[in-house]
């Protein structure tokens, strides 16, 4: 009972507000934006209002209503007003057509979904070939003691974070989906804590021939 309130009226809260500390992160990422975009796990919808110009329609797809009902689609950039369609869904299976999307924008996301490998094979499905998927995900840390205290503290983050885990191996995952990743880059973020500082970021690209 304690969790679900928690999960339903506090988190949503709490994230928006962590959120706003990856602004310059998600606006140098959402810059890269182009075409038609889908964005998985939208969240509170702190993305809507970095959308560029070369963005010509968005899919803002959220799996939790309660993170739905915070989004205002008013943040949104003029040329986006009539061309942004908010939905709940689930990343796991995706309702759209094969090859439909030119981008699909994963911020933070990979990090929480339960079978990340499934998510990125919907994604690669419902990108055009040549399309890419943008990045921007926490993911485990190359530096061994930090790793093993990510390994130690999963199980006590994850339901705090309702279902983030600090340890995943998201590029790999990416490749094995099919993507080329050489323009993806692994780094750590100075600006946050190295529990959650071991960042993935850029474009991975869909082959043009499968």
């Amino acid at each position: 009972m304690i969790m679900n309130l928690y999960q339903r009226h506090i988190f949503p809260r709490l994230l928006a507000d962590v959120s706003k500390r990856f602004t310059e992160d998600r606006q140098r990422l959402a810059a890269l934006l182009q075409g038609d975009v889908l964005e998985l796990g939208s969240g509170t919808g702190e993305s809507f209002s970095f959308y560029p110009a070369a963005v010509k329609r968005v899919v803002s797809l959220e799996y939790d209503d309660q993170l739905l009902g915070y989004q205002q689609p008013q943040r949104l950039p003029a040329h986006l007003a009539n061309e942004c369609l908010l939905l709940q869904g689930d990343g796991h299976q995706l309702p759209f057509k094969d090859a439909q999307f030119d981008q699909v924008f994963c911020c933070l996301v990979l990090c929480s979904v339960a079978d990340p490998a499934q998510v990125l094979a919907e994604a690669y499905r419902v990108l055009k070939p040549g399309g890419a998927l943008v990045v921007f995900e926490h993911v485990a840390a190359a530096h061994q003691l930090t790793h093993r205290a990510q390994r130690w503290l999963n199980p006590l983050w994850r339901p705090l974070a309702c279902g983030c885990q600090l340890e995943r191996q998201t590029e790999q995952r990416i490749r094995e989906a099919g993507f080329c990743t050489d323009k993806l880059k692994r780094y750590r973020h100075s600006s946050y804590p190295a529990l959650v500082g071991t960042f993935l970021e850029g474009l991975a690209i869909k082959p043009e021939k499968s």
